[in-house]
């Protein structure tokens, strides 16, 4: 038998768009009526559904909450962006429209502003330490997302970082965990619970010590570096996601740089800062979101 190559790309077509995957569900409007229909497609607001061979289209406010939370679900997944229904738990965000730092902000070493409707970070004394804006949550997470738009506004503004870090977690310097450090032209991702910061090995840089070099290969593994191609006085968007031992930072949508070491799988990771070097780089949008407890991980790239 002869098949079309028409009819191949058809059906190739099909299975790459999810269109031969029926979905068929009970339906509960607000009023608690059910039906059993197909689910069809979802678009401006409305939901398509066959139900007896015959297409409808109902808004999706009268459907019941579980059913917009599903077929929110479902939209995400058939976009490919199922890692967002991961982190579904909304731990903090603050889009900086009221000048000022709201009471839950806390800071070290720091004299950053907000006005004009972002966080302008500053340094009070960089040969002390670099200027730390912090939030911190009462229920630490294992599982985070951290989204923040940057602009690199002015000359000094020349890096900065993004720590996750515990400080009821004494086995490390300061209880870091972990950081992603961006600048204009490259950037890193670190394993700080087991590599710079581990106490002892702190400790000893800090005293002027040598690290044997097993300690220093060692550490080798516990960083990855990335370039970075980014314009001053323009705004970028950072995604952070950590799942388990691994970390993935993406930069304007593109995923630049990933590591997986131990420390990284810290189960209570409890406060998220943003650490500028020195002044004047302008954060907006500024969001953390987490797994809840009983969710189940997805996989993760080897």
């Amino acid at each position: 038998m002869r098949i079309r190559p028409v009819l191949i790309a058809a059906v190739l077509s099909g299975l790459v768009n999810g269109s031969f995957a029926r979905e068929i569900r009970i339906f509960t409007n607000n009023s608690g009526k059910k039906i059993e229909a197909e689910l069809l497609d979802l678009t401006e607001g409305k939901v398509r559904l066959m139900v007896n061979r015959k297409p409808f289209d109902v808004p999706i406010e009268t459907l019941s909450a579980e059913d917009q939370e599903f077929l929110k679900a479902w939209d995400l997944k058939r976009q490919g962006r199922g890692d967002e229904l991961y982190y579904s738990e909304l731990v903090f965000e603050d889009d900086f429209e009221k000048d000022g730092f709201g009471e839950a902000w806390s800071h070290y070493k720091s004299e950053s502003e907000v006005k004009g409707g972002v966080l302008i970070g500053k340094t009070i004394d960089i040969n002390d330490h670099a200027g730390v804006d912090a939030f911190r949550f009462t229920e630490g997470r294992q599982d985070l997302e951290i989204s923040v738009k940057f602009n690199f506004a002015g000359e000094t503004a020349e890096k900065f970082n993004v720590w996750m870090d515990d400080k009821d977690y004494k086995g490390s310097h300061a209880g870091h965990i972990c950081s992603v450090f961006i600048s204009p032209t490259s950037g890193n991702i670190s394993d700080a619970k087991t590599g710079n910061f581990e106490n002892t090995i702190y400790e000893k840089r800090k005293g002027g010590g040598t690290l044997d070099e097993a300690t220093e290969e060692m550490l080798k593994t516990k960083i990855v570096s990335f370039p970075l191609d980014l314009k001053r006085e323009e705004w970028h968007a950072l995604l952070i996601r950590t799942k388990g031992d691994e970390v993935v930072v993406s930069v304007d949508g593109h995923e630049v740089g990933k590591l997986k070491s131990e420390g990284l799988a810290h189960e209570t990771k409890s406060v998220v800062s943003l650490t500028t070097n020195i002044d004047d780089v302008h954060y907006d949008n500024f969001v953390i979101k987490a797994a809840k407890p009983e969710a189940d991980a997805p996989a993760t790239s080897n």
